[in-house]
C-alpha cells in the first residue's frame, strides 16, 4: 500500500489582505422619475454580462451588497464581470434630505429607472 504524503496547495486569489479593490466610480443620471445614483467597478464592456444589483428598503448598495462582494470566495467570480450597484433615489451616501411634499417614486417607477442607467453605460 502506496504512503500518503501531504502536499501543499496555494490558492491565487485576486485580492489579498493588504491589497485594495478597483476604483469605484460613481455617477448619475436623471431620469422621468428623478435623479438615480449608480456606482460602476469595473469598465463596461459590449456583449459581456454585469452584475447589476439594487438594494432593499432603507439600505443603499454598501450596506446591502459589500459583505457579499467582499467576501474571500466571491473575489475570482466578480473579476470577470462590471458591477452596476444602483442606489434608489435619497438613498445614496450622503444625500439630502427630500423637501416637504416630496412624492417618492413608486415601485414601478423605481424599476422603470433601470433602462436610463443601462442606456447611459451602452
Amino acid at each position: 500500500m502506496a504512503e500518503l504524503q501531504e502536499v501543499q496547495i496555494t490558492e491565487e486569489k485576486p485580492l489579498l489582505p493588504g491589497q485594495t479593490p478597483e476604483a469605484a466610480k460613481t455617477h448619475s443620471v436623471e431620469t422621468p422619475y428623478g435623479s438615480v445614483t449608480f456606482t460602476v467597478y469595473g469598465t463596461p464592456k459590449p456583449k459581456r454580462p454585469a452584475i447589476l444589483t439594487y438594494h432593499d428598503v432603507g439600505l443603499n448598495y454598501k450596506s446591502c451588497f459589500q459583505p457579499l462582494f467582499q467576501f474571500e470566495d466571491m473575489q475570482e467570480i466578480i473579476q470577470n464581470f462590471v458591477r452596476v450597484h444602483v442606489d434608489a433615489p435619497g438613498m445614496e451616501e450622503g444625500a439630502p434630505v427630500f423637501p416637504l411634499g416630496y412624492q417618492y417614486p413608486s415601485l414601478d417607477q423605481l424599476a422603470d429607472m433601470i433602462p436610463c442607467v443601462l442606456q447611459y453605460l451602452k
